[in-house]
């Protein structure tokens, strides 16, 4: 009988100890497959349409963005993420004054040279971009971490469109036959308009296709919260330029030669070259992006 209760109690003394290290070994197992990140993301931003016009490079202006992200941690330092983003861009060209001059045909079919100069010229340009990411992320380990970030997205664009506006427009025909220059009657499109403002008209930009970087620390949290923050960086790698136009930046309208308005910049072409004035659009963005994540 004791014979007995001590093979219990060594059995017991030795089954114990082992039963603790396989729920520590489980309860680990358990705690090392929550390598799924869900998160959410504000970004605030300095960004342009990159383009070059009329010997004159376009303005920074502010944009923001939005956006879901998963990652899946395959390593404990490594993941790999994708998601949606709403990403908000502008561009803005202005110049003192544009000028130039083609061959026309007015309403009676005389053929003349049509001469225009437009004061104080400004385009603004606004792109609405869906983009879907595919990134890597590398963090370091403790409660406090150092993170960064590569990879590229496809923004594909949900809407965009362009306002010009000039404070003056002078306009005249040069009619070679008779060694004359009209600037007058205005009902033929010759004279001065005053300011000529173009309402919001659509801008047909093509798919986007971006390099994204991003650096900062990753603040672990309670209840496998964490909190990002850092800076990115944005860059186009393709030529989003719309297709090209017929239409010059004014063009001169013989069926109804008193209205004037503008075509983008990103999509007219030259007085007189056909090619257009813009050679190539490439979107830019860096900023800062405050990201806030769990884990499941």
């Amino acid at each position: 009988m004791k014979t007995n209760n001590i093979k219990g109690a060594i059995k017991n003394t030795i089954l114990r100890p082992v039963m603790v290290l396989i729920l520590i070994g489980m309860s680990g197992k358990v705690l090392a497959q929550s390598n799924n990140e869900v998160s959410f993301y504000l970004q605030g931003s300095f960004s342009k349409l990159g383009y070059e016009a009329l010997e004159q490079k376009n303005k920074l202006k502010n944009g923001f963005g939005i956006g879901t992200k998963y990652a899946y941690y395959f390593f404990e330092n490594w993941s790999l993420g994708t998601g949606a983003e709403l990403q908000y861009m502008k561009g803005s060209f202005s110049k003192s004054n544009i000028q130039g001059a083609y061959m026309s045909r007015d309403s009676e079919g005389e053929e003349f040279e049509f001469r225009y100069r437009a004061g104080n010229f400004s385009e603004n340009q606004e792109v609405y971009f869906l983009n879907i990411p595919l990134q890597v992320q590398y963090e370091s380990l403790g409660m406090t971490r150092f993170y960064a970030v590569a990879g590229v997205k496809a923004g594909f664009v949900l809407a965009s469109d362009y306002q010009s506006l000039s404070t003056s427009l002078q306009t005249s025909g040069y009619y070679q036959q008779y060694d004359a220059e009209l600037t007058e009657p205005k009902f033929a499109g010759f004279g001065e308009f005053g300011r000529v403002k173009n309402s919001n008209s659509e801008l047909d930009l093509k798919t986007n296709i971006v390099a994204h970087l991003e650096s900062g620390i990753k603040l672990i949290l309670e209840n496998k919260r964490s909190l990002y923050m850092g800076l990115f960086l944005d860059y186009g790698l393709n030529d989003i330029k719309p297709n090209a136009s017929r239409e010059r930046i004014i063009e001169y309208n013989n069926q109804n030669p008193t209205t004037y308005a503008f075509e983008s910049l990103l999509s007219s072409r030259r007085d007189v070259i056909p090619t257009q004035h813009v050679e190539k659009v490439r979107t830019i963005a860096f900023g800062l992006r405050i990201q806030y994540a769990f884990e499941f």
